[in-house]
């Protein structure tokens, strides 16, 4: 699914703009449990996500995680709320490539009025075990203007 799906299906939002840099990024929602506020995502590697090491370029993964932990907020939101990421922390333990295939399982921690932190795990789907990388982050919930 993806992000303006899920925002149109689980808050009543009809976005003002597409998710192009989602698009190009090529992430997507694989799951999701609104009652426990954890939300699944996967990505592709692909050539356009390489460094000039041949391994992935660490802005894609942080880009996919920011991402990630924000599906796990919205599963909070009320209606008439958005969110915007204040911060976020990412760990890298181990180097991707081209054709691998990332989930992400990221989870609410704590809810307040105004601030949701957020842990998400990264792991490769070649062993679902072994953790690629780790984000904390904060995110600031605000009333949308209309």
């Amino acid at each position: 699914m993806k992000l303006v799906e899920f925002i149109e299906q689980n808050l009543g939002l009809k976005t003002k703009l597409e998710d192009h840099y989602g698009d190009w990024l090529g992430y997507e929602i694989e799951d999701f449990d609104l009652t426990k506020n954890i939300v699944t995502t996967k990505l592709t590697i692909r050539k356009e996500h390489l460094s000039p090491s041949g391994s992935v370029h660490g802005g894609v993964v942080s880009g996919f995680l920011d991402f990630s932990c924000g599906c796990a907020v919205f599963t909070t939101l009320n209606k008439g709320e958005l969110c915007s990421t204040v911060d976020l922390g990412v760990k890298y333990f181990k180097p991707l490539k081209e054709s691998d295939v990332v989930f992400a399982k990221a989870r609410v921690v704590n809810r307040g009025k105004k601030l949701c932190s957020v842990v998400t795990d990264l792991f490769d789907s070649k062993d679902a075990e072994k953790q690629v990388a780790l984000a904390t982050a904060t995110f600031n919930i605000y009333p949308i203007k209309f």
